[in-house]
């Protein structure tokens, strides 16, 4: 009879002693791992550190985690990097009893990407990835001062002093601008 070969990848840990240990058991992991990118933020490397501690039903992930993402500006359209400070906070359960092998029962709403597989590893990249689009912001900005693109004429007036003026008014703003000047 031939074993199975079961490899790790970097986002990946192998919780059986802390589900053995006592409640409180942990174990601090400095985490530098690179991965297949992520869809929605092009993110593929995180660093830092996390900590895994046997609780109440599971194992509890927490901790702070550097990554960059490469994002769109709202403003010129560009594409640029940016840091990302991950907060991971998030309690992993296991789908067997590690001491009897029973099939240990999940609650029905449980998110199967947050469950300690049969093999007692824990897998991080969903809650990586989860915490990369938290991080992001909703409008990422190239710089603070960037000036965007004309609405006219459409250069980027970062690189160019456009000289298109804006004709439209919105004739709400009328009977105020009368009062003003």
């Amino acid at each position: 009879m031939r074993s199975a070969v079961y490899t790790l990848s970097m986002m990946q840990f192998n919780v059986a002693h802390l589900l053995k240990g006592t409640m409180g058991t942990s174990q601090l992991v400095t985490l530098d791992a690179a991965f297949a990118p992520l869809d929605e933020t092009g993110t593929s490397q995180v660093h830092g550190q996390i900590q895994l501690m046997h609780v109440t039903g599971g194992i509890w992930v927490s901790g702070l985690l550097d990554s960059n993402a490469v994002c769109t500006c709202s403003r010129c359209l560009k594409g640029f990097s940016l840091t990302l400070q991950l907060q991971l906070d998030e309690i992993y359960l296991p789908a067997m009893d590690i001491i009897t092998g029973a099939t240990s029962p999940l609650p029905e709403d449980t998110d199967p990407s947050f469950i300690i597989d049969d093999h007692h590893t824990l897998d991080l990249t969903e809650a990586v990835r989860q915490s990369a689009i938290v991080a992001l912001p909703m409008k990422p900005l190239c710089r603070p001062d960037c000036a965007g693109l004309c609405p006219e004429c459409g250069s980027d007036r970062n690189q160019v002093r456009c000289t298109c003026q804006s004709s439209t008014r919105d004739p709400r703003w009328e009977s105020i601008t009368r009062l003003l000047s």
